[in-house]
């Protein structure tokens, strides 16, 4: 019985007839971190000028919303182009490790950067992506872009 339910040909389920359809899919996830503009060739004024109100001592706070963006076929074996159980695993995977963290103390690739909206955006994309290569080897399924909301008003999409 179980072979005939997963069959998509089976008369219980129809044939997909969607399947290898290109599609895209997003997902959202968030994570809360601080951070703080500073760039050690200024001088302090210079910093204040260029930065502003991120040019402080200990910094300030957002609570993140990471969108990931994924291409690829319809599954013929699930209609899906992924399981959204595997996609937030992999999603997790990448923003846990940021969530509640002081970003340029706490996170080893922005000791030496300006964690900006931009190059956390570019940090994301980059771990995503090797995390969706490691574990969808066999799936058709590309990362075609992210996008980083620091602000309702204020987001940077990323994309390589």
């Amino acid at each position: 019985m179980d072979e005939y339910k997963k069959s998509p040909t089976s008369p219980a389920i129809g044939p997909l007839e969607h399947a290898g359809t290109q599609v895209r899919m997003a997902r959202r996830t968030s994570f809360s971190s601080a951070h703080l503009y500073s760039q050690p060739a200024f001088s302090e004024a210079q910093n204040r000028e260029t930065f502003g109100r991120c040019f402080t001592p200990h910094g300030h706070g957002h609570n993140y919303v990471l969108e990931a963006f994924f291409d690829g076929p319809i599954q013929d074996a699930h209609g899906m182009l992924v399981n959204l159980i595997d996609i937030d695993q992999v999603l997790k995977a990448v923003v846990d490790p940021l969530d509640h963290q002081h970003l340029n103390f706490d996170i080893a690739y922005f000791k030496d950067k300006i964690p900006t909206t931009e190059i956390i955006a570019q940090y994301c994309f980059r771990e995503l992506l090797a995390r969706l290569n490691a574990s969808f080897a066999n799936v058709p399924i590309s990362l075609c872009k992210v996008r980083l909301y620091e602000l309702d008003d204020l987001f940077v999409e990323y994309s390589e």
